[in-house]
């Protein structure tokens, strides 16, 4: 059975009763193992999500298996930030289909949200139990998986939605850090963005949901929390007044001091003075801010309908560096967008040279059908974008191995990973983000464990334990 509509607006008004697909949530256990493959592509958002589908799948009784084994369900957590993105997407779920031709394969994820339409004709998935739950209907997903093969198409309506879906998270596997979802949706429409046609408007997850499932993942052991969300500087617009990042920052720093925290990434404009005094104060909340730049050449900012100018991006910086002196401060920047010319990217490269930063994450531009910037003129082509994406990176690695200079001599804590790398060596981030490996028995898996920083070794920092092991 292949489930598609060809009318995504009549789909979204199906007579869709959420209390009739959930059914009972105590619906009875299956009795025979069944083995379930979740494959996660994309953003640190849908890591979470996927990580509440294995829960969920788990506790009705399905042991999970990767992807050389035949699974009787496939999940697939889709991306399509890009076109490239919702072509990988494509290819996963043909190649799921072929390895796995007896299992029903569910697409989720932001692909489900706009690429069925290339999906109808494929001749690999004709014939197949292929069902797509969009975006705001993620919280259905299990109990919808498992029932028999009558299923609605459930798109949802992503547009319409106005709350977060409630997806609590056990653990994360075998992982020390975990990531929490407390925020969903987008709201900016950058012209080359296709995320909040995909996600919707803001939602937020609410204080005691975000305070317990942080509770659940320390009793559970992980020792580190990130904070993710699509725009996590939006947390709390839709709750209460009083609620917003810092607060809830606060109180979860407050209610669990044995675990770190760690921001994923905001907006330039989104730190704000109170949260700085807030990382300065709290020892668990890491010095590491990851901050979307884009372009460093304002006519660029200004057509790709970004909200700040480079001098106020300088400004953020300078401030962060003048709190937070030692923080790993990370930059997202695309290459290559449409009409950006030699002398604009000459003028970016030149004003990124001048920045405090650590590391750069660059990627190169890439039309995304669906968005504003896919229609401009003057489309850079591969092989220039290639070159500006290969001098960024250079940029990157030597604004890095300046960084991790700068450390060497300290003692930091560091959370160690729960395996080594291919010389034996333990592995893990410092607080502020520096890689580093160094000797030590496997006693220091999944441990906060306090580090000197020896000396620079390729990527990494080599590293010496110190005697106590904080656990």
């Amino acid at each position: 059975m292949m489930l598609f509509s060809d009318d995504r607006e009549s789909s979204a008004k199906l007579n869709f009763d959420r209390n009739q697909v959930m059914g009972d949530l105590n619906f009875p256990l299956r009795k025979m193992k069944k083995k379930i493959f979740i494959k996660t592509l994309g953003c640190k958002v849908n890591q979470y999500e996927s990580a509440s589908f294995l829960t969920g799948f788990t506790e009705a009784g399905y042991s999970q298996v990767n992807g050389k084994d035949e699974a009787d369900i496939v999940v697939i957590n889709t991306c399509a930030v890009t076109a490239k993105a919702g072509a990988q997407s494509r290819q996963t779920i043909r190649q799921a289909a072929r390895n796995n031709p007896d299992a029903r394969i569910i697409v989720t994820g932001c692909f489900a949200e706009i690429g069925t339409d290339e999906l109808k004709n494929d001749e690999v998935l004709k014939n197949r139990d292929i069902v797509f739950i969009g975006n705001s209907s993620k919280d259905t997903l299990v109990h919808t998986s498992t029932q028999g093969t009558s299923l609605p198409f459930l798109p949802g309506s992503i547009r319409e939605t106005k709350t977060i879906c409630h997806l609590p998270v056990k653990r994360f596997d075998d992982q020390a850090r975990a990531w929490l979802r407390i925020q969903d949706g987008c709201e900016s429409f950058c012209t080359y963005c296709i995320v909040p046609y995909t996600r919707g408007r803001s939602r937020s997850l609410s204080r005691e949901e975000v305070i317990n499932q942080a509770k659940i993942f320390e009793q559970q052991g992980h020792r580190e929390i990130v904070l993710t969300g699509i725009h996590l500087g939006y947390y709390g617009r839709d709750l209460e007044a009083g609620t917003d990042l810092v607060s809830i920052l606060d109180e979860l720093s407050r209610t669990t001091p044995d675990v770190a925290y760690r921001i994923s990434s905001l907006e330039p404009l989104e730190i704000s003075d109170k949260l700085l005094s807030l990382m300065v104060e709290r020892a668990n909340i890491q010095p590491h801010l990851h901050i979307p730049l884009q372009s460093g050449n304002d006519e660029i900012l200004k057509r790709m309908n970004r909200r700040y100018s480079t001098a106020q991006f300088r400004e953020v910086l300078e401030k962060i560096r003048c709190n937070l002196p030692e923080a790993a401060l990370g930059i997202d920047i695309l290459a290559g967008f449409p009409g950006e010319t030699d002398e604009q990217f000459e003028d970016g490269l030149n004003f990124l040279n001048s920045l405090p930063f650590t590391y750069l994450h660059v990627f190169p531009y890439s039309i995304r059908p669906g968005t504003v910037a896919a229609k401009f003129p003057n489309q850079v082509n591969g092989r220039t974008k290639e070159k500006r994406v290969a001098r960024l990176q250079e940029l990157s690695k030597q604004k890095k191995a300046t960084f991790y200079a700068s450390q060497l001599g300290r003692s930091l804590p560091v959370l160690v990973e729960g395996r080594r790398d291919r010389n034996g060596y333990l592995k893990g981030f410092t607080s502020n983000y520096v890689s580093v490996i160094f000797r030590g028995p496997d006693t220091f898996y999944h441990t906060r464990t306090t580090v000197q920083l020896v000396s620079l070794h390729g990527e990494h920092v080599l590293a010496r334990p110190e005697e106590d092991n904080e656990g």
